[in-house]
Formats: structure tokens, sequence, C-alpha cells
């Protein structure tokens, strides 16, 4: 009796010590998933943006053969014939065309859901190339349709408004200004 006693209590013992680190096991690697960075080396000089594109403001460079850490990519403008902006792990910006991946290539920004939103405005809604009204005008949004967003960034104010959304499309940059979008439902996380 006491030696079923003793090895149900070890038997139990085992069981929960596999148990505990393997579930604070799956917690962690949830955890460094969201974290996840990823390195590049710049090949020529660049400038650093606000926002993903060329028409946001400039809030610094990098030099040729500098390493970068990288957070995640989105479409925007295209810069000679890359239409790729990597988020650095300031919340910067750098075209993708100036960086070389060292290891795994960025995972795209977003929490990998689609957001829905209806547009706002009395017209249709501008949907440009980048998150700038700087950017090229490449199709528009009926009043009041709906449409699928990925994630937000800041960037230039309309009407008193500095979220931009990004669209979910067949490549290239998709913009549209978050002040004439309602959420429908959550609203999208930042990029």
């Amino acid at each position: 009796m006491i030696i079923r006693q003793r090895l149900r209590r070890t038997a139990i013992a085992l069981a929960t010590a596999t148990i505990v680190p393997l579930g604070l096991l799956a917690t962690s690697t949830a955890a460094d998933a969201a974290t996840t960075t990823y390195k590049g080396r710049i090949t020529e000089g660049v400038n650093v943006r606000s926002a993903p594109t060329s028409a946001a403001t400039k809030v610094g460079s990098y030099a040729k053969g500098a390493t970068i850490t990288i957070q995640c990519k989105v479409f925007g403008p295209s810069v000679s014939g890359n239409s790729l902006w990597y988020k650095l792990a300031n919340g910067r910006w750098v075209s993708a065309r100036y960086v070389a991946n060292i290891g795994t290539a960025p995972r795209f920004c977003g929490d990998g859901k689609e957001y829905t939103g209806r547009v706002s405005s009395s017209t249709a809604l501008a949907v440009r190339s980048g998150p700038t009204t700087a950017n090229a005008r490449v199709s528009s949004i009926p009043r009041g349709a709906t449409m699928s967003i990925v994630c937000k960034v800041d960037s230039q104010s309309v009407d008193g408004n500095r979220r931009w959304y990004q669209l979910t499309g067949d490549g290239g940059g998709q913009w549209v200004s978050a002040r004439y979008v309602a959420n429908v439902g959550a609203a999208p996380p930042y990029c």
C-alpha cells in the first residue's frame, strides 16, 4: 500500500514537472514570435523616414555597410522597382531597395488578421500608393463601401487625423487616410 502511494505521488510529481515547463515554453514561444527581429545590411546610403514613403519626413540616414534591426515590412511606394518598406526597431522606416537581408526576410507587419473599415466621407475615398497625399492615387473606394485593412501607421495629418490604413491588395502600396474610415469592429494594430 505504501509503495503504491509513493509510486502514485512520484507519477503525479513527474507529470506536474513535465506539464508546467511545457506550458511555460508555449507561452514564451508565442511572446517571442511577437517580438522577433530581423537583420539587414545597408547596400548604399539610405534615408530613414517617419513613415513608409519617400514623401515622409527624413529623420536620419544610414551609410553603406551599416547593420540594421528590422521588425517587419509593408508595401509602399516603389523605389527603383522595389515596393517593400522595412520598419526598423526604432519605429522608423527605410526602403527595402537599399537593404540586403541577413538571414530570414522580415515578416509582414500586422497581426495576420484583416480588419474592416467603411468609407465615411461624403465622396469616394482616394487610395494612394503610400501614406501621404503626396503619393500617387492608384484607385478609389465608393462612399459607404467596406474595405479590408491590415494595419495602420502615423503619417501626414488629414483634417487632424495622422493615421493611415494599409489595405490588403495585390502587392504594391494601397493606403487610405483613416480620417475618412469608420472601423467596423476592432481597429487594426500598428504596422
